[in-house]
């Protein structure tokens, strides 16, 4: 995840999910991401492929965070900013769906 904070942060109640037609394969603790339709393909490192791996299912922001803390040692301010700002990310290039 990268370092720096978004303005605008997802909520605890947003919900995250993988969106259609996107190709997976795990390699080691990371990841990588085919997206279909755009040809393009993403390589995700262990805490990108582990989010990767808990939005296979509706999640919501709060319970995501809550998941990373229980697997990594990690503040719980710097754990929403930085899946909020990695989320929207993934959501601009088109790979999860937020509500």
């Amino acid at each position: 995840m990268r370092s720096g904070y978004s303005a605008a942060m997802l909520t605890d109640t947003d919900i995250a999910e993988r969106a259609p037609n996107k190709v997976a394969a795990e390699m080691g603790d990371e990841a990588v991401i085919l997206d279909i339709e755009s040809g393009y393909y993403f390589q995700l490192n262990v805490s990108g492929a582990r989010i990767w791996a808990l939005i296979d299912a509706p999640v919501s922001v709060a319970d995501l965070c809550a998941r990373l803390q229980a697997r990594f040692e990690v503040d719980e301010a710097i754990c929403r900013a930085e899946v909020s700002e990695f989320l929207e990310l993934l959501r601009d290039k088109g790979l999860v769906t937020i509500r």
